[in-house]
């Protein structure tokens, strides 16, 4: 009967330990699937993170050449009148029009500042005139220029224009001035713009860049 029982007990100490390993697995099953889902959920905030990252470094990068690009931006107009060195310059586009006069030497004694705006906006491919102390020209208060003429006002004509005033073309300097009023002195008045590629020291290039700016009436 002891041996019976003794049986017994040995086979119930077999059957709880055999539950008890049983159990035990399961828990552990469960931990290293609770671990493994914690570091699936660190990786999916990892990979957020880093897109979040892309997506700002993007928008700095757009907002830099935005801003590289209005740094860049330059513009050429064309300045006459009482300019010491009249002619084209190029300047960044934030600049005022008292930043170009001073790009071209500054104005003369004789320019009249009280009939101008200095601190104007300048304009891609505008002519401003410099005006003289008792000359008359009128302001664009629409446009907000110097050209108080009509624009075929503004152009230098080639028949009557002094030698300063055909200085301030654009790669006419005084000593083709001089031979430009020669020409006209030996062979009568230009007939067409075009004529002026007859005097010396005028090509086809040099006249491409001034035959907007001049005139034969």
């Amino acid at each position: 009967m002891k041996a019976i029982i003794n049986v017994g007990v040995i086979v119930a100490i077999i059957i709880v330990a055999t539950i008890g390993i049983f159990f035990s697995g399961n828990l552990d099953i469960d931990e290293n699937v609770n671990v493994v889902s914690e570091s699936e959920k660190e990786k999916i905030q990892y990979a957020e993170s880093n897109n979040n990252k892309l997506e700002e470094e993007k928008e700095s990068d757009k907002n830099d050449t935005k801003s590289n690009q209005n740094i860049a931006k330059e513009v050429t107009i064309f300045i006459s009148g009482e300019v010491n060195n009249p002619g084209v310059v190029t300047i960044n586009s934030d600049k005022r029009l008292a930043d170009a006069v001073n790009k071209l030497g500054g104005f003369t004694q004789d320019a009249d500042l009280n009939k101008i705006n200095l601190a104007m906006k300048i304009e891609d491919e505008k002519h401003y005139i410099i005006p003289k102390i008792g000359e008359n020209i009128e302001t664009s208060n629409d446009d907000n220029n110097l050209d108080a003429k009509d624009e075929e006002d503004n152009l230098v004509n080639i028949n009557e224009a002094d030698i300063k005033e055909l200085d301030s073309l654009p790669g006419v300097g005084e000593a083709t001035a001089t031979k430009i009023i020669n020409h006209r002195k030996e062979n009568g008045k230009f007939k067409a713009i075009e004529e002026i590629k007859n005097v010396n020291g005028i090509g086809d290039k040099k006249y491409e860049n001034i035959k907007d700016m001049i005139t034969i009436k």
